[in-house]
């Protein structure tokens, strides 16, 4: 089981010390209809030179709507000399939904997942009241906390430092239901904006068009914001770390967005 999660964590996010090398071996990707799908989400294929592309589980790269289609074979499309996962989100977010789908395991621990993060959450975090960067969290934080639950039926509280208080039954069972609602697709946005603001509050705001992803990616990093206007940041590496949450964020959204596309009939 460890060695699953391993490998499918691996597939979702690239890290920017292990770059992966691959020349790119195509001339052009493209789209096309499926012909006659068993799967609904499995309506349109992604072809490299004609050949169907594969995910790391060896499944068929098939997804919901043309729109989707399209996206993905335009950063197939991008790739210069040497092909570059993170520049390819939608195709990552795609892949990982479809291998999902051919092994539950990778949705249960998926779902533990985020769910685990509501706990630790970034917004229930506070700072020692008597600390400027308290202020700060409560001023910004506390309005968005309050419309979490409220939007989400939900009972939150601030945890301060290291005492993290577990779930209510009530929030646990609630939490739960949510995230089970929703199909694979679906669960693997939700789960890249958990990941990368780690924050399932954040990202289910965003998730519910209650949030924009700006804000978002601001409010998830305020207390590094903090300590880089008291000390000072590392240049290119703060700034490459919050363009890159901004770029998988976004790429998460409108994932969400272009799943539910209808797909276009000939």
């Amino acid at each position: 089981m460890r060695g699953l999660i391993v490998r499918f964590r691996f597939s979702e996010q690239v890290s920017v010390q292990q770059p992966i090398q691959l020349k790119r071996f195509y001339k052009e990707a493209s789209i096309e209809m499926a012909i006659n799908p068993t799967n609904p989400y499995h309506q349109w294929l992604v072809k490299l030179d004609g050949k169907t592309v594969k995910t790391p589980s060896k499944n068929t790269l098939a997804v919901p709507s043309p729109q989707l289609a399209s996206f993905i074979a335009h950063e197939f499309n991008m790739q210069t000399d040497y092909i570059r996962p993170t520049t390819m989100p939608l195709l990552t977010l795609a892949r990982n939904a479809i291998d999902i789908e051919a092994d539950d395991r990778i949705r249960q621990f998926m779902e533990q997942s985020i769910i685990s993060y509501l706990e630790r959450d970034t917004v229930l975090f506070r700072e020692n009241p008597e600390t400027k960067l308290y202020q700060i969290q409560k001023e910004k934080l506390d309005p968005k906390l309050k419309l979490f639950n409220d939007k989400f039926g939900l009972h939150l509280q601030t945890n301060f430092g290291l005492n993290i208080d577990p779930l209510k039954e009530y929030d646990q069972i609630k939490i739960e239901t949510i995230v089970n609602e929703l199909n694979n697709w679906q669960l693997v946005s939700l789960d890249a904006k958990v990941e990368n603001l780690k924050s399932c509050i954040l990202a289910l705001l965003i998730w519910n068009n209650d949030l924009q992803v700006e804000e978002g990616v601001k409010l998830s990093r305020l207390e590094e914001d903090f300590q880089i206007a008291q000390f000072g940041k590392v240049e290119g590496h703060h700034d490459y770390d919050e363009n890159t949450i901004m770029m998988n964020v976004s790429a998460a959204k409108l994932f969400a967005q272009l799943i539910q596309t209808q797909s276009i009939v000939y």
